[in-house]
């Protein structure tokens, strides 16, 4: 089983359609029953993308504090995907769920190996921005990280931050890979195009070697509640997710 952890140091930067719509590019390279998407953002927002927002199940949350444990046919399915959402509890349920967390460091790795996905199932995990104990929880079980950043002043600014925490983990925890992924890329805008810039020159390697362009369609997608890559499959969001997806398989596999 392969984790990837898909997180930001700051809100606004696409994290979430970057984790749905990744999904959906695995999981039409990986094949149905492979790919799962799980929300640790009490946003509960990643069901959207799959069409699941109706739905009155619970998620990670209110079953964590009942402790009831997750289970493979708990976790809703859409485009080839499991997701398991957040879930929209009470204030005194999240408030419960991260004291949990607080005090079980290892509890995700744990309950995602309980939860009876396949030895060759790919996880991606949606936590909310900035460090918090979602995040920690992420990084203790993930074997490899994606930060999303956009190509402007404001992520910018976060880099430093975002290094230092990642340098803490990968010391914590040798084995943890790290990498970021440019979104909403567009070049015909010169701030834009010079911050992604920018940001090559100081990341190098550690920058995805392909961004993800600006693309209308994945807000498209959104409003239709379905990934990008079903909504338009000929587009450049679709065609760099795609990409991005066969970067994170050999990644993973290596």
């Amino acid at each position: 089983m392969s984790i990837v952890g898909v997180i930001s140091m700051k809100g606004g930067v696409g994290k979430t359609s970057v984790t749905a719509n990744l999904a959906a590019a695995l999981a039409g390279k990986l094949g149905e029953g492979r790919v799962t998407a799980i929300d640790l953002d009490p946003q509960n927002g990643l069901q959207w993308h799959f069409g699941l927002e109706a739905q009155d199940s619970d998620g990670v949350c209110e079953l964590s504090v009942r402790s009831e444990p997750w289970r493979r046919e708990d976790l809703p399915s859409g485009f080839n995907v499991d997701c398991m959402p957040y879930g929209a509890g009470a204030e005194r349920d999240r408030e419960a769920f991260e004291t949990l967390l607080e005090h079980e460091p290892d509890w995700l790795g744990a309950q995602i190996k309980r939860s009876g996905l396949s030895k060759d199932a790919v996880v991606l995990i949606d936590s909310p921005p900035g460090v918090s104990v979602y995040q920690k929880q992420v990084f203790a079980c993930a074997d490899l990280i994606l930060v999303v950043v956009l190509a402007d002043a404001g992520s910018y600014a976060t880099i430093p931050a975002m290094e230092t925490c990642l340098d803490e983990m990968e010391k914590k925890y040798p084995n943890l890979r790290s990498a970021y992924v440019l979104n909403q890329v567009d070049r015909s805008k010169s701030l834009n195009r010079d911050v992604a810039d920018l940001l090559q020159r100081y990341l190098g390697e550690r920058l995805v070697p392909m961004g993800i362009h600006a693309d209308s369609a994945v807000g498209e997608a959104l409003a239709f509640h379905q990934p990008v890559l079903v909504y338009d499959p000929h587009g450049q969001a679709s065609h760099d997710l795609d990409r991005l997806a066969s970067w994170v398989i050999e990644a993973l596999n290596q």
